[in-house]
């Protein structure tokens, strides 16, 4: 399925890959070309950094989804283009409240212990799980047809995916439940041992009066959402099952980790979740006119094309130029070996797979319109 078949073709689109690789970037300039494809597209971002906003020459983007049709320069036509970048603790309330549902009580309960604020910002797998939460929200939203989700910045790309696990496990665990024991039985129940206990009282000395109540509130408040938080986990799920549902991976030639690839791709047909490809990102190569064929089929090494040029721009250079231009050609080979082999391991070990290339840019991405020059790549055909 090429590029804009996928972009026509889904209704949700997650965008993976470790941080440092443009994958907001990449994000958002696919919201654009499936915008122009006439599809009314929102892109979320959880990014502590703000990329978003500053690719779309924005100060912030709001926690709700923000129209920026009108500042496009193309024509869009029925098309539109939003943006949405929630914050953690912010979709983390929205999530309480919904699965508190109308015992408002409850959610009150959790939201004022000192505890909450701590999970909401530094708990393993918030950010991700909150991102499939506002995923799923605005996947149910009529005002869309297709949402990409740029995931929350990670060390390894398999991090997204293990964010559910991370959290069901966190109700499951013996300590948590045994914090959810009514406070007046707990440092008097039988199935806490007195070293606990004393650790427990040593804890309190040191954070406070009011801690472990707060601890013990939070732990028993959550437990009683459990219910409702693997009803929402099971529905994200079925989502991420769907053929509408594409993930896709954005790498860069100095960033890929082909072990990490393998297991990502791996986890993802494992789960029966559809895989579209690759899109690699700041490719030296094209932005210096090396022959894209040469990127795909090793019928020529780089050393042998930069060879060539070499003897070619010798001659019209004088001797003393020389010995610049060969300390330029062997950075640049340094950099253009890397890109051929990033393409040629995805080429052979995934033949089946789409793979597209964007050239590395003269200049950070700022403004709607360089970011609407990266969507036009996209229109290009893929060698």
């Amino acid at each position: 399925m090429s590029l804009k078949n996928n972009l026509l073709n889904s209704r949700v689109i997650i965008c993976c890959g470790s941080g440092g690789v443009g994958k907001t970037t990449i994000s958002a300039a696919l919201g654009l070309m499936a915008a122009e494809l006439g599809r009314k597209v929102v892109v979320i971002t959880i990014d502590p950094a703000k990329r978003l906003a500053t690719s779309l020459g924005l100060k912030e983007l709001k926690t709700t989804p923000t129209d920026l049709t009108d500042q496009i320069p193309e024509k869009m036509g029925t098309g539109r283009f939003s943006a949405v970048m929630p914050d953690t603790r912010h979709t983390f309330e929205t999530f309480v409240h919904h699965m508190a549902g109308k015992n408002e009580g409850l959610a009150a309960r959790v939201f004022k212990t000192s505890i909450f604020k701590v999970f909401a910002k530094e708990f393993s797998g918030a950010n991700e799980y909150m991102a499939m939460e506002k995923l799923y929200e605005l996947y149910n939203d009529p005002s869309f047809d297709l949402v990409i989700l740029d995931t929350p910045p990670a060390a390894n790309v398999k991090s997204f995916l293990e964010a559910p696990k991370v959290l069901s496990e966190f109700f499951d665990d013996k300590i948590i439940k045994m914090l959810a024991i009514p406070t007046s039985a707990f440092f008097g129940s039988k199935l806490i041992s007195g070293t606990i206990r004393k650790f427990l009282e040593i804890l309190e000395n040191l954070t406070g009066s009011g801690f472990i109540s707060d601890l013990i509130e939070f732990s028993t408040s959550l437990l009683e959402l459990r219910q409702q938080f693997l009803h929402n986990l099971s529905s994200i799920q079925k989502l991420f099952e769907q053929k509408e549902t594409h993930f896709l991976l954005v790498t860069s030639p100095e960033r890929i980790n082909e072990n990490e690839n393998f297991e990502f791709i791996k986890d993802l047909k494992s789960k029966k979740y559809f895989f579209w490809g690759f899109i690699v990102n700041r490719v030296s190569s094209l932005k210096l006119g090396f022959p894209l064929e040469d990127l795909y089929q090793n019928q020529k090494t780089t050393e042998d094309w930069i060879k060539k040029s070499k003897e070619e721009l010798s001659k019209k250079l004088d001797p003393s130029d020389v010995q610049i231009l060969e300390k330029a050609f062997e950075y640049w080979n340094l950099r253009m070996a890397k890109d051929l082999k990033v393409t040629q391991h995805i080429h052979q070990k995934y033949p089946e797979q789409e793979l597209f290339l964007v050239p590395e840019q003269e200049e950070d991405v700022h403004s709607i319109e360089s970011l609407n020059r990266i969507s036009k790549l996209f229109h290009e055909k893929k060698t």
